[in-house]
């Protein structure tokens, strides 16, 4: 198992987060949950390629584990601490508990897509099963 590298895609993962994230939305002007999901795709592709290029194999169920825990674990913790902030000055709000797992959401189920099997596969150039 490539522990350091699957640790290496995730980190660089999340500074991509900040990163996109403050060009669109600050510099740009580039708003809303579309916003969100656009990012979560450039990043989830961006870590599906790494992978693929890195390993030059279909990664292990531990390795898809691992970069998938540490992503998705360190932005969900970064979302929860938001929502708690937002709860604390306003109460508990469903409607924004909501939103903020709308936002939250494409970041690690797209890079689930993205590091799954046959996207994998794709990215090596190794032969399509219909």
């Amino acid at each position: 198992m490539e522990k350091t590298r699957m640790t290496i895609v995730a980190v660089t993962g999340i500074a991509l987060f900040f990163l996109a994230n403050y060009l669109c939305r600050f510099l740009l002007g580039f708003t809303g949950l579309l916003a969100s999901v656009l990012i979560a795709l450039a990043i989830a592709i961006y870590m599906g390629f790494s992978v693929a290029r890195a390993l030059q194999r279909v990664p292990a169920a531990a390795e898809r584990s691992r970069l998938l825990w540490i992503y998705g674990g360190f932005l969900g913790a970064l979302f929860a601490a938001f929502t708690a902030w937002l709860f604390l000055g306003e109460g508990f709000n469903a409607v924004i508990l909501a939103t903020i797992f709308l936002h939250y959401l494409p970041y690690p189920a797209l890079a689930h897509v993205m590091l799954s099997e046959g996207v994998q596969r794709r990215f090596l150039g190794g032969p399509r099963q219909s």
